[in-house]
């Protein structure tokens, strides 16, 4: 193999170098070039500002001398006597002070097209060009419109008609002031126009950087350096509601439009609630930016230029040594053959760690298969002796086996399938709990984590303390990291090693007490062996024979309760663990033998019988165990019991209903019915009430009232006949019932009955003969 290509740690000795070099390079030119930038935005947005706030005043300046112009106009007397009055040829004089003062409102310098004297008690309308009647006048629609807002003088946007859209001179700001002033209902008005197009002559010009625009109090574009714009409804655009919902006076950021990015300035007017708006593109902002840029990027490549140059004669001056080592290792024969990609000291480092990581991989694997034969029973007397100084057993008191558990993965983040990956994961925080000269190496056993410990305590209740502490920090430590909750069985002591294949099952055995104990439990076998298990106890059979009641009488909620009351007194009963799981077999026997009382057939609840125990006795917690039998036994018991219950209450109620409808002439009773059908009364009245709707003897009654008026109006029959064969004592109890549900006597009924067949036999004769000379006409 040619390694003389292998020049790898070069590389990163000269890539080192020139990072070194670098970082300190590109990262000062990255500032130097970010606080550039950052003070020529800063410095645009100071002068986008700045241009916003100047643009303001001068619109604001020009709107208050027109707004102080016009209210010294409707202060004067003659416009106050004039809203009192008609103008005609006897107010000659006023008339003509009124237009002069109309003509003086109008200067150059402040730009109005129009200003109107509006009377509206009068009907009558002032402007430059003379008096006509208000209702009549092209704007008296869109100046009415104006009195019913609540404000004594205001701007409005108005649009004139007699100009064609797109036309500049079409849209005009109206300032209005009612008389008189500070009037809530006025008498007249005062609307003075100014056109948009003066207000395009205020905007910056020229080398201002930015599209400037401005949008009254309804976000309607009013003024804008392009007069097209002018009119245009601004309030649904992105821009607008970012700059209306941020309830700022005025502001600046950034946003995209299009593909292009934005900076915005605002100022938003308390004088009249126009919003002063200017829209830079952020590239001219960044124009001198991008030139301090490029030097800033020539600057950095020629100092780049040198430090690789110079990183290059450093490096190779430095991996001489590294070579002439390296070169010494490739002589041996036997240097492990490692990826080309490792450089030339991760081979001289494997070459040097090789020995003692096999070595203590080995050593490590010994000692588990040493602790697996051992708590299996696999090993002999001598070796035991053979090994006990290396693994630290001769120095313990005494020994015990902890055996860890995983309770449940129900509500966590793992499925069934990572239970080998979880044991490795208490594998290693064992390990790390636990001192080493205090344990032997963990194992995993099957679905458990094995951990033999020792102790140095000379009494046996410290050496319990001890290990209880153990298997708690290790039980804390699972529950903190992997979120995971696990119970451990930790066997009585022992002092002799050959004893732990019995301390492992003694493990196991206090493990299967937690079943009654729930999750999280730490459990010695000695605590379990209780001196009262050699009291007699019982089955509570009591609480059986209510559960089957309860399950009889379709009583769920009970039924539930009952199966957690049964599992609370059999848990707290002091009994070992195969007398718990007895008590189990022997609930589960009583609850398939109800099943199968009430007609069912083992097979449809329980497919295999062994599997079903098998099931239950996997089960770890008392709440699993309780679950399991509401959910797997006493659901589907109390469904086929309420289904079979329900088809025969059906049948039940279907064979009444039978015989009264066949025998309803003959002395019928509910006594009788439940003779024939083997039932007892009580019981075959109440599932006919709960099948129909109706007590026995009223539905008997009722259907004999049917076929009292079905004879009534069918046959010759006298009321007494007929109270006789429908079984009557008296045929005046007969029509006494009759009356009460009919509203009439027998007797009436079929007279009614007969009278309304006559007529409507008479009806149908006279339809037939008119239809007749109808067709001979």
């Amino acid at each position: 193999m040619n390694h003389h290509h292998r020049i790898n740690f070069f590389k990163k000795l000269f890539l080192f170098c020139f990072c070194i070099g670098i970082v300190p390079v590109i990262t000062l030119g990255y500032f130097s070039y970010a606080k550039s930038s950052a003070l020529l935005l800063d410095k645009a947005n100071r002068s986008s500002a700045e241009s916003v706030e100047q643009t303001r005043l001068r619109f604001e300046q020009k709107m208050k001398m027109v707004d102080n112009t016009q209210t010294q106009f409707i202060g004067a007397s003659a416009v106050i006597s004039a809203m009192e009055q008609r103008l005609d040829s006897s107010n000659y004089w006023l008339y003509e002070d009124l237009i002069q003062s109309i003509h003086r409102l109008q200067t150059y310098e402040f730009g109005l097209a129009e200003v109107y004297l509006v009377n509206l008690y009068q009907d009558w309308i002032l402007d430059s060009r003379g008096q006509s009647s208000f209702e009549q006048h092209y704007l008296a629609k869109s100046i009415d419109a104006y009195v019913g807002i609540p404000k004594a003088s205001f701007w409005a946007s108005m649009k004139l008609p007699w100009y064609e859209d797109g036309n500049p001179l079409q849209w005009n700001m109206a300032l209005v002031k009612k008389i008189p002033n500070n009037s809530i209902k006025p008498m007249g008005l005062l609307v003075a126009i100014l056109p948009c197009i003066e207000l395009n002559k205020m905007l910056p010009q020229g080398g201002e950087p930015g599209e400037f625009y401005v949008l009254d109090d309804k976000l309607r574009v009013i003024a804008s350096a392009h007069p097209e714009q002018v009119g245009i409804d601004l309030s649904k655009e992105p821009v607008i509601g970012q700059i209306q919902g941020e309830q700022l006076e005025a502001n600046q950021f950034q946003t995209d439009i299009g593909n292009d990015a934005y900076g915005i300035t605002y100022r938003k007017s308390s004088y009249n609630g126009w919003t002063y708006v200017n829209k830079i593109h952020i590239r001219d902002i960044k124009q001198e930016s991008r030139a301090i840029g490029w030097l800033t990027i020539a600057i950095c490549l020629s100092l780049l230029l040198f430090l690789l140059l110079l990183s290059f004669q450093g490096s190779r001056q430095l991996y001489r040594p590294i070579r002439r080592l390296y070169d010494i290792i490739l002589k041996d024969p036997d240097t492990p053959k490692l990826s080309p990609r490792k450089d030339e000291l991760s081979w001289i480092e494997s070459k040097l760690h090789m020995l003692l990581s096999n070595q203590a991989q080995m050593s490590h694997q010994l000692k588990e298969f040493f602790v697996h034969k051992l708590l299996q029973g696999a090993v002999g007397a001598n070796e035991i002796m053979e090994r006990s100084d290396s693994l630290g057993l001769s120095s313990w008191k005494s020994i015990r086996v902890l055996c860890v558990r995983i309770d449940t993965m129900e509500s966590t983040n793992y499925k069934e399938s990572d239970r080998d990956l979880l044991l490795f994961a208490i594998h290693n925080i064992t390990s790390e709990l636990i001192a080493a000269e205090l344990r032997l190496p963990p194992v995993v056993i099957n679905e458990f984590q094995v951990t033999v410990i020792g102790s140095h305590a000379e009494l046996a209740e410290e050496s319990k303390a001890e290990a209880y502490g153990q298997g708690k920090a290790i039980q804390t430590a699972i529950q903190d990291y992997l979120k995971l909750s696990v119970s451990i069985g930790i066997s009585s002591a022992i002092t002799h090693p050959a004893d732990m294949p019995g301390a492992f099952l003694e493990a196991k055995e206090a493990l299967a007490y937690g079943v009654r104990l729930g999750y999280e439990s730490i459990l010695f076998l000695e605590d379990m062996h209780s001196p009262l298990m050699t009291v007699p106890v019982t089955f509570p059979q009591h609480i059986v024979s209510e559960l089957t009641e309860q399950i009889r009488l379709l009583d769920e909620g009970r039924a539930n309760l009952l199966i957690e009351e049964f599992m609370v007194v059999v848990a707290n009963k002091s009994i070992s663990h195969q007398e718990f799981q007895l008590y189990l077999m022997r609930l589960l026997v009583e609850l398939l033998r109800l099943y199968q009382d009430n007609g069912g057939q083992m097979q449809d609840l329980v497919l295999n019988e062994k599997a079903v125990v098998s099931e239950m006795f996997l089960l770890k917690s008392n709440k699993e165990i309780v679950v399991w039998f509401q959910t797997s036994v006493i659901r589907p018991l109390i469904a086929h019991i309420e289904q079979r219950r329900d088809s025969l209450y059906t049948s039940i109620s279907d064979q009444i209903l039978t015989i009264i409808h066949s025998e309803f002439d003959t002395p019928l009773t509910l006594e009788l019915c439940g003779v024939r059908l083997s039932y007892h009364p009580e019981y075959v009245g109440r599932v006919f009430r709960k099948e129909t709707g109706f007590a026995f003897g009223e539905y008997l009654s009722g259907y004999r009232l049917q076929i009292a008026k079905k004879w009534l109006v069918e046959t010759d029959m006298t009321v007494t006949e007929i109270s006789e064969r429908l079984m009557y004592n008296k045929p005046q109890n007969f029509i006494r019932y009759f009356r009460k549900m009919e509203q009439v006597t027998p007797g009436q009924y079929r007279e009614l009955f007969h009278s309304k067949s006559k007529r409507a036999a008479e009806q149908q004769g006279t339809s037939n003969a008119e239809a007749s000379a109808t067709k001979k006409e």
